[in-house]
């Protein structure tokens, strides 16, 4: 019975970590944006030491989600299925159509949530949270060292993004596109802020944001397409001044 109990614990613990922070989506820095729930895990707690009904279906849904990012960057789109991905997420069948109407369904759910997150990631360097990071050049290059990095660690979600995505369908491009002017909007952000100490500065039109994000998009493609996510940090300083040329913001190497 104690052996029992402290099992009925354990998987209850697994259930609920399951969530992170559910409310939101996936976030960076918990639970990964794709994720694996293979045989060797718990599923999700039943019978005695089941959870509340609303907590399950949270659960089901973000494993669902990390899980069709997975399936679909091992695999590719095209040859996913959802008897695949409620394998990997282990859950039931029709749990998946109590959430989604059908994959592609799932897969956009996925992709807008972890786009999401991204953003708020990026989100926090204008907000004053890098230490150090006290000129403008430097919060541009932190924030773009902090996007290659979580690139290098989530290199599903930067395969579903960049390769995947846009062959889903029109549907899917207007989500890409969507989460591109979110980071475009941020870059304008910076570049509007920035110039406030640079009068001289020209303007730009604002699809020079937009052909900003896309230049970054291509470099990091070339990397993910290829297998080598990892070496995507290496390109910080790089991709810093491809940026700061796109944006007309000739902002001088600190010494």
């Amino acid at each position: 019975m104690a052996d029992r109990r402290r099992r009925e614990r354990g998987e209850l613990s697994a259930g609920v970590d399951d969530l992170g922070s559910s409310s939101n989506g996936p976030e960076p820095g918990g639970l990964r944006l794709a994720e694996v729930y293979g045989p060797n895990r718990p599923g999700l707690p039943r019978g005695r030491s089941s959870l509340p009904a609303p907590v399950v279906r949270e659960a089901q849904r973000q494993r669902l989600l990390r899980a069709v990012i997975a399936a679909v960057a091992e695999k590719g789109y095209a040859n996913t299925t959802v008897a695949q991905v409620v394998a990997r997420a282990r859950v039931s069948r029709k749990a998946f159509y109590d959430h989604f109407t059908d994959l592609q369904d799932c897969f956009l759910a996925a992709m807008a949530e972890a786009q999401k997150a991204i953003v708020r990631e990026l989100m926090t360097s204008p907000r004053g949270k890098l230490p150090g990071a006290s000129s403008p050049r430097e919060l541009l290059r932190r924030s773009v060292g902090g996007y290659l990095e979580l690139c290098a660690q989530e290199p599903e979600y930067a395969r579903c993004i960049l390769v995947e995505l846009p062959a889903v369908g029109s549907k899917a491009l207007k989500g890409r596109n969507r989460g591109y002017g979110m980071v475009a909007d941020l870059m304008r952000g910076w570049r509007e802020h920035a110039a406030k100490s640079h009068p001289e500065w020209p303007d730009v039109p604002r699809q020079t944001y937009l052909a900003a994000v896309g230049a970054v998009a291509e470099v990091i493609l070339s990397y993910v397409s290829r297998g080598d996510a990892a070496s995507l940090p290496a390109l910080q300083d790089p991709l810093t001044e491809i940026l700061l040329g796109i944006l007309a913001a000739p902002l001088p190497p600190e010494s």
